[in-house]
């Protein structure tokens, strides 16, 4: 059987540590352990609350467990005055529930969330796209909730604009044809499921081409705004005002008793064009308007059936003479395509 000898160099100093040196150098180590992990931590913090994107975690009941600089200035508030509340108490029950859910989800699922945000503010909403992330203990459950979130305003508003742009027109901010057709097909849906009355009224300024071609376009612009300006005055915030091209205009009466209200309504507006319109540098300018009327269901079940026969009856006002409203009939004629071309200079 073998034997197994230790065998040691007797020619290097073999030191024997008591067990008092040993817990010294062990408490010194761990110290020193302590004090680097001390300084990384405040370096993280510092990192976390001088970052310029809004940072904060909770508890499971909703409490704020940290929030750094930039979050307190996104929702307007003091440091102290969030740290340790719950979000009920930072935003409106409403809003704070919409947000929490989200918080709730996470705790629930152990997964991270992407969102966007809307935080309103006195001086305009700030958007943000926030990550919304578990952080588990050593058994991997959830013990608080971190959301890290990035300010997306500029992008948001400039989707916004552009959104906006798509359905209104350029000149006069009313609804383009897009956004009015979109609003003709709603209104035709409600009319027909409660069995209600709705109108389209065709406008067109009577010789707004001479206006353009003795003055120039950019006095054209100036009176087209101002129409659109006097024609909103005219209606309910229910109605809508769109702008189809050119100086042609439709109006949208929805939830009406009959073809009277609608009659009442055109001709509130015939009378505010024929108004002079003072154009601030330009002086004043006079115009008339001719508008055709087309009731649901009376002339047409269809977006198609209502906008043409509301258009017909315009151009059926313009043949007998302009500066007129006319209600379509079914027997309208009108005249000739050229006819009506011609009847626009």
């Amino acid at each position: 059987m073998h034997q197994c000898k230790l065998m040691l160099d007797l020619q290097r100093p073999v030191f024997i540590m008591e067990s008092s040196d040993l817990n010294t150098a062990t408490r010194e180590e761990l110290i020193a352990e302590l004090e680097s992990l001390r300084v990384i931590e405040q370096e993280y913090r510092l990192l976390l609350d001088e970052s310029s994107d809004p940072i904060f975690a909770f508890f499971p009941d909703g409490e704020y467990r940290y929030v750094n600089r930039a979050f307190a200035r996104g929702v307007g508030k003091k440091l102290e005055d969030i740290i340790g509340r719950r979000i009920w108490d930072v935003f409106s029950k409403e809003e704070a529930d919409k947000r929490f859910a989200v918080v709730r989800w996470v705790f629930e699922n152990a997964e991270i969330k992407i969102i966007e945000v809307r935080v309103p503010r006195p001086d305009g909403d700030r958007y943000y796209l926030t990550t919304v992330k578990p952080i588990m203990d050593d058994l991997l459950q959830v013990i608080s909730v971190i959301c890290i979130s990035k300010d997306i305003t500029e992008r948001k508003l400039m989707e916004n604009r552009l959104a906006h742009l798509a359905q209104h027109d350029a000149l006069t901010d009313l609804p383009n044809r897009a956004l009015f057709s979109d609003r003709l097909q709603k209104a035709i849906i409600q009319a027909g499921r409660d069995t209600t009355r709705l109108a389209v009224l065709s406008i067109d300024l009577d010789r707004f081409k001479p206006v353009n071609d003795s003055f120039g376009h950019l006095v054209g612009d100036k009176l087209l705004q101002a129409v659109a300006r006097r024609m909103l005055e005219c209606i309910r915030e229910s109605d809508s005002v769109g702008r189809i091209g050119g100086d042609e205009f439709l109006v949208l009466l929805p939830c009406i008793e009959g073809t009277d209200d609608a009659v009442r309504v055109a001709e509130k507006i015939h009378r505010a064009l024929a108004q002079p319109f003072d154009l601030p540098d330009y002086g004043s300018l006079s115009i008339s308007s001719c508008i055709g009327i087309a009731v649901y269901p009376d002339h047409g079940e269809s977006e198609l059936e209502l906008l043409k026969n509301a258009d017909s009856s315009m151009y059926d006002a313009k043949w007998q003479g302009r500066n007129r409203i006319q209600i379509f009939q079914p027997t309208e004629v009108g005249g000739t395509a050229d006819e009506k071309i011609a009847l626009d200079l």
